[in-house]
């Protein structure tokens, strides 16, 4: 095994490229959030203006599969080709695109399977969205990202005082809050 010596210039350089590095602009973070929170606010309003406005009734909701399936399909492609033009990924970044990934494919999953399965949509999909927009904020140390995690977390509970009709009004609301807020100061914010 060969030893090295090297001077306190190269090591002061060393250790300055690993900060660099490892400096986080977290804004980078920001354009999940946007996309997924504009492509489920817009769809939970179509969906509300389908059901209540056009003959398709119940059957509107199956948007949801649709919209889902060509939502993970574009932000795959999208982070797939950022991923060939970035230098390197932290150990965050790659972390965050995992769970998302996970959490996304599992949101998916289900949308696709709720027509046939017995699941309340309303219950399921913030709780899992919430649970990793909570664990973003705190890995991300961002606390408007956790704030939105806690109103996504909690929507199941306050949508039981609301009437079937406006429970899309309310979902599309609450994405906006819980997501586009965030990550609009998210999109603004240096590390």
């Amino acid at each position: 095994m060969k030893t090295e010596k090297t001077t306190a210039q190269e090591q002061l350089n060393l250790i300055e490229q690993t900060i660099a590095q490892a400096k986080e602009n977290l804004s980078n973070h920001s354009f999940a959030f946007i996309y997924l929170g504009w492509l489920v606010s817009l769809t939970s309003l179509v969906n509300y203006a389908l059901l209540n406005f056009s003959p398709l009734g119940n059957n509107s909701y199956l948007i949801w599969p649709v919209t889902s399936i060509l939502g993970v399909v574009f932000i795959v492609g999208y982070y797939k080709k950022a991923e060939k033009t970035e230098s390197h990924r932290t150990h965050l970044e790659y972390f965050l695109s995992r769970m998302w990934i996970v959490i996304g494919l599992v949101l998916v999953l289900f949308s696709v399977l709720s027509p046939f399965i017995d699941l309340n949509p309303w219950f399921f999909f913030p709780l899992v969205a919430g649970i990793g927009t909570i664990v973003s904020g705190v890995v991300l140390k961002f606390n408007p990202l956790i704030f939105g995690g806690m109103v996504l977390i909690g929507f199941p509970f306050y949508s039981m005082f609301i009437n079937e009709s406006s429970l899309l009004l309310l979902y599309a609301s609450v994405i906006m809050v819980s997501y586009l807020v965030p990550s609009y100061a998210l999109r603004r914010y240096r590390a």
